[in-house]
């Protein structure tokens, strides 16, 4: 089978004859010396030749001999060059590479490029390290705009996790094991809450994926690794609370370094916004009683109508002079809950879950809040529907305090 290459042990001298070794009618390659060019010390170079869909690459292997040292015939170098021994097993090492690499495009059915041949020859450590896989997968994700920024950080940030659960995992590691310590080690040490530990591993689930789809093999599936599907804890302001966190806004007791971060969230619990939208609002969004804007998640044209509370916040002059990070606003938002003695863990997302909620506890529609908050799908905005109807059935007991 000509898939297979003849592996020859430098020692016995057992030299490959002098033809491309064919794999697949697509990629071709040999070992050849550069003898064109002679160097002043009288060597030259030593390259491998690829042929992958007739287009050619020559790969230097950084061996330079006389070009009376190296056999063309048996593509290696001659006994009579003093590190012989070592410069073909230099050469040995780089054909079994290419073999490994064709053999494993085969097997799995998938198209060998170029580029993927040359990532895959350049970078070994992508088929060993699991951790120098995915920060490679998520960068080509992001440079292809598969994933966006936002998206990329979050992910990427699971994966520095890992890094500091151990400097290095490589994909031989990963086990049902490896997986419970992994979790034993994000509730213990890192005191993730249940929705945390799931998005870590959906992530790390996802890398494993790609990787087992390109051939990698691991001691256990990707599907192997359950991810449950859970609904976390909605976190929203109630009517007291929201008032309480908008006088805040405009006493004079609030310091400047919450006032920027209050501003915004504030209009997102009057709009609906996200994060990603509202920081980018210029002046130029602002039609008439209306904010125009391509939402960043969704790719949507939206045109929300300004109340009048949201209105008065775009006369703060620094509404569009300051911008900050999500983090930022995060660890901002939950100090400033400690100031108000709101109990809650807020973030910058909770100002669109109020808005929402507040939207229909106070008579909107259920399709008008579709549209408001760019869903595609009907059955996304009915989680808030739930959340209220759940709410408000639990407040029903509060009429026992009419007699009591």
């Amino acid at each position: 089978m000509n898939l297979i290459l003849n592996q020859v042990h430098v020692l016995n001298n057992n030299y490959a004859t002098n033809y491309a070794h064919k794999m697949n009618a697509k990629l071709t390659y040999k070992i050849k010396i550069n003898d064109r060019y002679v160097r002043a010390d009288g060597t030259s170079s030593i390259y491998a030749q690829i042929f992958i869909n007739k287009v050619k690459k020559d790969l230097p292997l950084h061996i330079s001999v006389r070009p009376k040292d190296f056999d063309k015939k048996r593509q290696r170098v001659k006994s009579t060059c003093n590190f012989a021994n070592d410069y073909n097993l230099i050469i040995e090492k780089v054909l079994a590479d290419i073999n490994n690499i064709e053999i494993n495009y085969r097997l799995n059915n998938e198209t060998l490029t170029l580029k993927k041949f040359l990532i895959d020859l350049t970078q070994p450590s992508l088929r060993v390290s699991f951790i120098a896989f995915a920060e490679a997968l998520l960068k080509k994700q992001l440079e292809d705009k598969v994933l966006r920024q936002t998206t990329y950080n979050a992910q990427l940030g699971q994966i520095n996790v890992l890094k500091k659960y151990s400097s290095e995992v490589l994909f031989a590691d990963i086990s049902h094991e490896l997986i419970e310590n992994i979790k034993v080690y994000l509730v213990k040490t890192k005191k993730y809450k249940k929705a945390s530990v799931n998005g870590f591993f959906k992530t790390f689930k996802k890398i494993l994926h790609e990787a087992n789809k390109k051939g990698i093999k691991t001691k256990i599936d990707y599907s192997e690794i359950k991810v449950a599907s859970m609904k976390g804890e909605m976190v929203f302001l109630e009517n007291a609370e929201l008032k309480k966190m908008y006088d805040y806004y405009n006493s004079q007791f609030v310091p400047d370094y919450f006032k920027p971060i209050l501003l915004k969230y504030l209009f997102c619990c009057f709009t609906g916004l996200r994060y990603s939208d509202v920081i980018k609002i210029k002046p130029d969004n602002i039609i008439g009683d209306y904010v125009a804007f391509t939402a960043l998640k969704t790719s949507k044209i939206q045109k929300i109508k300004l109340n009048n509370t949201a209105k008065a916040l775009l006369n703060d002059p620094i509404f569009y002079n300051v911008t900050f990070t999500n983090e930022y606003a995060n660890r901002r938002l939950k100090e400033i809950a400690s100031v108000l003695s709101i109990n809650k863990k807020l973030t910058f997302h909770t100002s669109r879950h109020t808005f929402a909620t507040q939207y229909l506890i106070n008579g909107g529609q259920i399709q008008h809040l579709k549209h408001l908050l760019g869903h595609s799908k009907i059955e996304t905005t009915m989680i808030y529907v739930h959340e209220v109807e759940s709410m408000l059935n639990s407040e029903i007991k509060n009429l026992d305090n009419i007699i009591n």
